[in-house]
Parts: C-alpha cells; sequence; structure tokens
C-alpha cells in the first residue's frame, strides 16, 4: 500500500513538472480579427481552438492538440491590391483573394516569406524576392533564403536542425520568437535546434565548403548571432575542419584539434554575438555547429546572421 502511495505520488510529480512550461518564455496566443481559446491537460499538453469574426475566413485548422511548435493561423478577407509581378518569379492567388503565394523560376531561389493573407485592406505578411541559386564571393547568410545558403544538417530522423520562419511558426513555450536579422513578428528566418525524444545521436550543422584563400594574408574571424536560453549544462560546440574530413571522422578522432569554441548554460534571453579565430588553412574548409543529446535539451538554441570578418 505505501509503496503504490509513493509510486503515484511520484508519478504526478514528474508528469507535472514535465508538462509545466516555462513561465518566463510562455506567452498567450492572439489571431487578429479573431480569438483563441486555450486549455492544457496533464495528459494530452495544450488544446488550443482558433474562430475568426464574422466576415473573416480561418486559414489552417480551427484546433491544435499538443505541445511544441504551433503553426500560425490567420483570419482572411479579400480586399487587397493585386501584386505586380515579381523578377525572376511569379505571384499566384488562392481562395478568392485571401492568400497569395510566390514561386521562382527555374535557377533562382526564394528568399524571405512564400505567402501572405490579406486581412480585408492589406496584405498582413511581406512576400520574399527571388534571388539567383549562387552568388560567388558571398559567404554570409541570415538564412533567409530557402537553400540556406549551402548550410545543412547531418542526416537524423527526427531531424533537429530546423529553420523557423517568424510569420509563419509559434514557439510557444519558448523564449525565442524572432530572428536575429529582422526582430520582427512577420519576417525573419533563424536555425533552431529541436529537442527531440529519445534522440541520442549527436547533431551537427554544416556549413558549405569555404575557399582556403579565405585565410591567406590576414586574420580572419567567423562570427555568428546565438540564442542559448535556459539550457542547463548543455553545450554548442563550433569547429572547423578540412572540407575533405568527414564531420563524423572529426568529431570521433579529431575533436581536440577541431574545436574553436564550446558556449554552455544559459546566455540570457536576447541575441548573442559570438565569433572564433580561423588561422590559415591547408585546404579549404567547413564550420560546424555539434549539439549531443538533443533529447536533454531543456531550453533554446538558435543560430542566425553568420559571417566573415577581416581583421
Amino acid at each position: 500500500m505505501a509503496f503504490a502511495v509513493l509510486f503515484w505520488s511520484l508519478t504526478i510529480f514528474i508528469l507535472f513538472n514535465v508538462a509545466q512550461p516555462n513561465e518566463n518564455c510562455n506567452f498567450d496566443i492572439s489571431l487578429a480579427n479573431g480569438k483563441v481559446t486555450e486549455t492544457s491537460s496533464v495528459f494530452l499538453g495544450d488544446n488550443i481552438e482558433f474562430e475568426c469574426n464574422r466576415g473573416y475566413t480561418l486559414q489552417g485548422k480551427s484546433w491544435h492538440l499538443g505541445s511544441g511548435n504551433i503553426l500560425k493561423r490567420f483570419c482572411a478577407k479579400a480586399g487587397c491590391r493585386d501584386f505586380e509581378k515579381p523578377e525572376n518569379g511569379f505571384i499566384s492567388a488562392y481562395g478568392g483573394g485571401l492568400r497569395a503565394v510566390i514561386e521562382c523560376d527555374e535557377e533562382f531561389v526564394l528568399r524571405g516569406n512564400p505567402g501572405t493573407y490579406c486581412n480585408g485592406t492589406e496584405w498582413i505578411i511581406p512576400l520574399g524576392t527571388c534571388q539567383k541559386k549562387s552568388n560567388p564571393g558571398d559567404f554570409s547568410c541570415d538564412f533567409e533564403r530557402e537553400d540556406l545558403c549551402g548550410w545543412e544538417a547531418s542526416v537524423a530522423i527526427p531531424q533537429p536542425w530546423q529553420r523557423v520562419s517568424a510569420a509563419f511558426d509559434f514557439l510557444k513555450t519558448k523564449c525565442i520568437r524572432q530572428d536575429h536579422t529582422f526582430r520582427s513578428d512577420v519576417q525573419g528566418h533563424f536555425i533552431r535546434l529541436q529537442s527531440q525524444v529519445h534522440a541520442s545521436r549527436t547533431s551537427h550543422f554544416i556549413s558549405p565548403i569555404y575557399p582556403r584563400d579565405l585565410t591567406l594574408g590576414h586574420s580572419l574571424r567567423f562570427q555568428f548571432q546565438l540564442f542559448m536560453s535556459q539550457t542547463g549544462s548543455k553545450s554548442l560546440v563550433i569547429s572547423v575542419k578540412p572540407f575533405s574530413m568527414p564531420v563524423q571522422d572529426m568529431w570521433q578522432s579529431f575533436r581536440e584539434s577541431s574545436i574553436k569554441l564550446i558556449v554552455s548554460g544559459d546566455q540570457g534571453t536576447n541575441w548573442q554575438s559570438h565569433s572564433i579565430h580561423i588561422g590559415e588553412m591547408e585546404t579549404d574548409f567547413q564550420v560546424v555547429f555539434t549539439v549531443t543529446e538533443p533529447s536533454s535539451l531543456n531550453g533554446d538554441i538558435g543560430i542566425d546572421d553568420v559571417e566573415f570578418i577581416e581583421q
């Protein structure tokens, strides 16, 4: 009997603590020209219902069940002006003028938001633009481009490294809600590490191949913007490796010689600038962000606005 009481007391304690959102970062979801009804359950998580005012049409499902990222909903109404044809792409209207989507011509890639909604008088979200897929000599990235400027994540299922849109994604219990570039609720993208249940694999986020010439004749720094809040003892590791070395080999056999910086613990609730020095390289190279044990993360890790700075 005493064991049963202890068991259920411990179970309730664990469920209660797991289900509790971060009070410092939790926020109420709003819906312009509509209303949101939120309830929560220890067992089912968030239960959110969306309803638009009379004359508006809800864009997206009328409910959300569970926790984690939530796609934003919009209350739309026709009445906005037509878009002019963009350079290197075209815009299609849907739902009788409620929604507009931009698509790029071949050899071009979208930078910015892929779609927008009309609120009856104006388009709510600024549409993106179409850029050339390759841009030689520009090694910076604000992650506005859909191709991530050539950055990619190591293979993992599910994939913890995600490109997040400030315009379309709710991060209900997360401190990080806006990117570093725009700091806006209607535009901007960044890379976020999403913790995954039972994910034990080390997760790498890997740059495109940078030319060795970047490191010749001057002191070079790689600068990035980091949001790292309430991550406990977890660490973000920044390394540099020769382009020909597989990232798994770097991590397993050459970790100590490759690591340039380790950032650990809570860095506050604002974007912080960090940089690493890169000496003269013998070959072309890549920069790698690494986090171990993403399943045990308790907080946010976001990356934005990476660039090289000559000194």
